[in-house]
C-alpha cells in the first residue's frame, strides 16, 4: 500500500503498520537465545524463499508503485528483510558465545602467566648471592650467571604451576576417585592418561634439577653444620655387625673385639648445646633432603616411564574388556 506526499507516512508504509510489523523481530532480538535465533533465521529464509540467499536481491529490496501523485517508492516488507536480520543476529551471537567459551579455557604461551611463588624466591636468593660473589670486578660475567638462574627457575616453575594449576584445581573438583575406581569411564580413563603422561614430562626435567640443587644445598650447608655438631654434641657408633657372613670351609670364623668404653665427656653448657643441636638437625635435615631428591630423580629417569605405560595399559583394559568386574 502506497500513499501520498501529504500522508503522515510520507510516502512509506503506515507508522502503525511498521510498528506491528517489526515488533516481533525485535523481541526475538531482545532474547539472547542462540538457539532460538539460529531457528528463527532458518524458518524466516524457508518462508521468503530463498535457501540460497541470506540478504534479498537489490530489484527485491525497493518496490515502486505508480499513483495518482507520480512515482512513489515504498520500503520492502519486513518479511523481506526478516531472513537476513534472523540470520545476522544468529551468527553474531553464536560468534560471541564461542568466543566467551574458549576465553575461559583456551591457553596459548602468549596468554599463559604461571605464578610461581616458589621459584621467584629460589631465583631471588639466588640472583642476590651472584651479585654479592662476583661484586663489581665480575659484571661481565653478571649476565651469564642471571641466564643460568633463570633456566633454574624456568625448569621449578614448570613443575610449580602444573602442580597449583593443574593438580590441585582438578582433584578439588573430581576428588581421587578417578586414580582406580571400581568401574570405569570415559572420564576417568582420559583423566588418568592425561595425567600420567604429564607427569612424564614435567617430572622427568624437573626432578634433575631439584637432585642437583638439593646436592648443592647439602655440600654448602648441611655438611658443614653436621660437622659442627657432632664436634660439639658427639655420638658414638656403634660396629655394624653384618645380617648374614659366609665362613667357608677351613676359615676360622670371625671375633669381633669388644672396645674399651671411653669415659663420658661433660656436656657442654646450656647455649652451646643449644646451638650444636640446631647444627646438627638441620644437617641431618638436609642430608635427608638431598637423599629423597636423588631418589625421586632416579626413579623419575628409570622406572617413572615404565610405571606410567602400565597404568594407562591397565585403564584402557579394565574400562574395555571387564569394567563389569567387580559386579557391586
Amino acid at each position: 500500500m502506497a500513499y501520498g506526499r501529504g500522508s503522515r507516512a510520507q510516502g512509506l508504509v503506515p507508522a502503525v503498520g511498521r510498528r506491528q510489523g517489526w515488533l516481533p523481530c525485535r523481541r526475538l532480538l531482545r532474547r539472547r537465545n542462540v538457539f532460538v535465533l539460529a531457528a528463527v533465521g532458518a524458518f524466516c529464509l524457508r518462508l521468503a524463499g530463498r535457501p540460497s540467499s541470506f540478504v534479498p536481491s537489490p530489484g527485491a529490496a525497493l518496490k515502486t508503485s505508480h499513483g495518482q501523485g507520480g512515482q512513489i517508492q515504498q520500503l520492502p516488507r519486513p518479511m523481506d528483510v526478516l531472513p537476513a536480520l534472523g540470520a545476522l543476529a544468529a551468527g553474531a551471537s553464536l560468534a560471541q558465545s564461542a568466543h566467551a567459551q574458549l576465553g575461559t579455557i583456551d591457553l596459548t604461551p602468549d596468554t599463559f602467566k604461571p605464578v610461581c611463588p616458589a621459584s621467584d624466591g629460589i631465583y631471588g636468593f639466588g640472583k642476590g648471592a651472584a651479585d654479592a660473589l662476583l661484586g663489581a670486578e665480575g659484571a661481565e660475567y653478571r649476565p651469564l650467571a642471571i641466564e643460568a638462574l633463570l633456566r633454574v627457575r624456568l625448569e621449578i616453575c614448570v613443575l610449580e604451576s602444573f602442580v597449583y594449576e593443574a593438580i590441585i584445581p582438578f582433584v578439588q573438583r573430581k576428588g581421587l576417585g578417578w586414580i582406580l575406581p571400581l568401574h570405569e569411564t570415559i572420564d576417568t580413563v582420559i583423566a588418568g592418561t592425561v595425567f600420567a603422561v604429564a607427569v612424564n614430562f614435567i617430572l622427568f626435567g624437573t626432578t634433575k634439577i631439584l637432585s642437583v640443587i638439593g646436592i648443592y644445598h647439602d655440600f654448602l650447608v648441611g655438611a658443614p653444620l653436621r660437622l659442627i655438631g657432632y664436634a660439639i654434641l658427639p655420638e658414638r657408633k656403634k660396629k655394624e655387625v653384618p645380617f648374614f657372613q659366609i665362613n667357608w670351609p677351613g676359615a676360622p670364623p670371625p671375633t669381633y673385639e669388644e672396645e674399651a668404653e671411653e669415659a663420658p665427656k661433660p656436656p657442654p653448657e646450656g647455649p652451646l648445646a643449644i646451638f650444636g643441636m640446631l647444627c646438627k638437625g638441620y644437617g641431618i635435615f638436609a642430608e635427608f633432603v638431598k637423599n629423597f631428591l636423588e631418589g625421586l630423580d632416579t626413579f623419575a629417569g628409570r622406572y617413572l616411564a615404565f610405571f606410567s605405560i602400565t597404568y594407562v595399559a591397565f585403564k584402557w583394559t579394565h574400562f574395555r574388556l571387564f569394567n563389569d568386574f567387580p559386579p557391586f
